[in-house]
């Protein structure tokens, strides 16, 4: 019983590592195959057993030697001895690609890197662009500042409908005021009136005068 446990045991092992690596399994049949055949080989001649020796009368010829002669061990295990055969010296690195066994299409490859440094090309273009409108919207923030700087809160009214005093100009919510003269003239809308402040805007430029 305790036999037949090892056998069956030992057979689901096999049939577990055959179905997680069939390569592996195949591999590792051939080589049991091939030591099965060697084994019955070695019984069956050990059964065998040495032959009959043949006596016979050596004629004059016969008994001249020869003036040479070969001799060759037989191996009765020819896997031992395929396996104790000195290894041969392999000339060519395994790991370097003969490219002109495996030709690269041109083509393919010049266009890829056409469109990569058009990618590129597109990208710096973008940033550039970007940061130009950043550079020109701060100089723009500056130049507005100091314009509205020029405008002069002298007072808020608070109430219902809420004004402010501005250059000496009664305003209202949504009203313009303008800094500056000429061709320096500049306009802004009046956003919303608070007490002691307001807030102007041009542009999408949202600016706070506060009075002082």
């Amino acid at each position: 019983m305790a036999a037949t446990k090892q056998v069956t045991g030992f057979w689901n092992k096999m049939i577990a590592a055959v179905r997680r690596d069939p390569q592996k399994a195949g591999i590792l049949t051939v080589l049991v195959a091939i030591l099965v055949v060697l084994q019955v080989r070695l019984i069956t001649s050990d059964k065998i057993g040495p032959g009959k020796a043949k006596a016979s009368t050596l004629t004059k010829s016969d008994k001249q030697p020869k003036t040479s002669s070969t001799a060759t061990v037989i191996d009765p295990n020819p896997l031992r001895a395929w396996l104790e055969q000195p290894d041969a010296n392999v000339s060519r690195n395994l790991f370097v690609v003969n490219l002109e066994k495996f030709p690269q299409d041109s083509g393919h490859a010049s266009s890829e890197s056409a469109k990569a440094a058009l990618f590129w090309d597109d990208l710096a273009k973008s940033l550039s662009q970007q940061a130009d409108v950043r550079k020109e919207r701060r100089i723009l923030i500056e130049n507005l500042q100091q314009q509205a700087s020029q405008l002069r809160l002298q007072s808020t009214v608070m109430g219902a409908v809420p004004k402010a005093v501005v250059n000496g100009e009664m305003v209202g919510e949504g009203s313009v005021v303008a800094s500056g003269a000429g061709d320096t003239r500049v306009s802004f809308r009046v956003l919303r009136i608070e007490a002691r402040r307001i807030i102007v805007e041009r542009e999408g430029i949202k600016l706070e005068i506060q009075m002082k």
